[in-house]
């Protein structure tokens, strides 16, 4: 059994460079990585080692949930930059803005705290 691969949430990434007025030149700069690794993970190709999941985030003040992915299909696949319909589907992590669905007890008892609730 192989381990979830963590991936770079291209999205969000690419939005906070716009925001913050960063190219992907200034970001493989500071983070001591060639613009080439910036693509790779961009495009979901690499997988971002610790040292620089913590630069990531600690340089976008972004919290891991919201800058990655984890991922638990061993061979992630690539479309257009992006990760296909099928490897999205087996996503951990939220998308931004999302939340968790929580499990609400819908009983029928007139105790119910949800009235009207079927």
């Amino acid at each position: 059994m192989r381990l979830p691969t963590v991936v770079i949430r291209s999205d969000i990434l690419e939005s906070w460079l716009t925001v913050s007025d960063y190219s992907k030149a200034r970001l493989a700069g500071e983070l001591g990585v060639s613009k080439g690794r910036i693509s790779q993970l961009l495009t979901s190709r690499e997988e971002p080692s610790a040292h620089l999941i913590a630069k990531l985030m600690t340089l976008t003040y972004l919290p891991f949930d919201r800058l990655f992915m984890i991922v638990h299909d061993t061979n992630p696949r690539v479309t257009s930059g992006r990760l296909s319909n099928k490897t999205q589907k087996t996503i951990a992590a939220p998308a931004w803005g999302e939340s968790r669905p929580h499990a609400v007890s819908r009983s029928r008892g007139p105790s119910s705290s949800l009235k009207g609730a079927p």
